[in-house]
């Protein structure tokens, strides 16, 4: 084995979080997530220019 193998490349450190607003899963399914915090509609507008 050599050096490059023995060492990690990254390591993730998550906080763990209560799940908090959370949207019923049919509606989790069409908007892509199920955190109601999360959820960023783009709203449609004209491009006038």
């Amino acid at each position: 084995m050599n050096k490059s193998e023995k060492n990690d490349y990254a390591k993730a450190f998550i906080i763990p979080q209560k799940y908090e607003n959370i949207i019923n899963p049919k509606a989790a399914l069409k908007i892509g997530t199920i955190f109601n915090d999360l959820y960023k509609p783009y709203k449609a507008y004209d491009k006038k220019y």
